[in-house]
């Protein structure tokens, strides 16, 4: 080979040589560069990491946002590094635990153990409030601080569940207030019915009005034998606000009889019929209720005009109803 063959050839492998070493610096410096970005990006990915930590929840919140919004523009990128992924999904991930426990624990602070058995229907609303407060909250943030849509509609069921147990016991508390207040207004309405003493209880019916009626004691028609009361007597009285006499009366004669049968004396019915003041023939028409009072009294009611004590007989009105105490 002649001398200046051998120099072309020798040009030519300097050439390449030349252009390899070029082609090997450019790799070796882009290559530097993708390391350099993503030592940056990681380093900035940590920095908000780290103020994460000392931040109030709302700047959290904004924390995560920038995070997100950071990781949604990497992942764009072409030349993309897994240390960076990797650091955008530990992250990420720290960060949505921080909301997921917040929420969590905002549940169960509003759940009400036994809750059927609860009367404090302020206790159950602020309760629900609460859960109607972090079910917004939730509907807001989720995009950001919630993994997907099924992690999200898992809380709004699990609190909607919750709230829907509190609106049924407030309802149910409300129809035991209701039942309650119906009862105490039909006690009061009972007893502005009803009269009652030692030896009876007199009930007239709703029809009559409460300034219509009344009962009174007949003191001039007790008797006292040897020191022992043998009658007591009341009147009673009906006068409804009608255009015509239509009201009636009662004479109620309470006897003691806790001594019949001690002795001969009082082993005799007599005795104690000569004590009402009523008639010997009419006294066969008097009404007595079975038994006798818990002190040993018997009861005999005469009713007057249209009657005012139920005793048995077909009357064509409401009368009152007697019982003995």
């Amino acid at each position: 080979m002649c001398q200046e063959s051998r120099n072309i050839m020798v040009k030519k492998l300097l050439k390449g040589i030349l252009v390899t070493g070029v082609m090997v610096m450019g790799i070796s410096g882009c290559s530097s560069n993708v390391q350099d970005d993503s030592k940056q990006k990681i380093v900035s990915i940590q920095k908000m990491d780290k103020s994460f930590k000392s931040e109030k929840r709302e700047e959290k919140l904004d924390t995560l946002k920038k995070v997100l919004k950071s990781q949604s523009k990497y992942l764009k990128e072409e030349n993309q590094d897994n240390n960076v992924l990797d650091q955008y999904k530990k992250t990420v991930t720290k960060m949505r635990k921080y909301f997921i426990s917040d929420y969590e624990k905002s549940i169960k602070e509003n759940t009400l153990e036994n809750v059927e058995s609860i009367q404090d229907k302020q206790q159950i609303n602020e309760k629900k409030d609460n859960l109607n407060a972090l079910k917004t909250l939730v509907s807001e943030e989720y995009k950001f601080t919630l993994d997907s849509k099924s992690q999200y509609d898992a809380y709004i069921k699990s609190i909607t569940e919750i709230s829907t147990l509190y609106d049924n016991r407030i309802v149910a508390i409300e129809q035991e207030e209701q039942a309650q207040k119906q009862a105490e207004l039909a006690k009061q309405n009972e007893a502005k019915r009803t009269y009652s003493n030692e030896f009876f209880t007199i009930t007239v019916p709703e029809e009559w009005d409460s300034s219509n009626w009344s009962i009174e004691e007949d003191t001039s028609s007790t008797k006292v034998l040897d020191g022992i009361t043998r009658l007591r007597a009341f009147y009673c009285s009906y006068m409804p606000n009608t255009p015509y006499p239509a009201g009636g009366g009662a004479y109620i004669y309470v006897l003691n009889m806790s001594d019949y049968g001690i002795d001969e004396e009082h082993r005799s019915l007599a005795f104690y019929r000569n004590l009402i003041p009523v008639p010997e023939d009419q006294q066969q028409y008097l009404y007595s209720p079975d038994g006798e009072t818990s002190q040993g009294w018997v009861v005999f009611v005469q009713n007057v005009a249209a009657s005012f004590i139920d005793d048995g007989a077909r009357h064509t009105v409401p009368l009152a109803t007697i019982t003995l105490n």
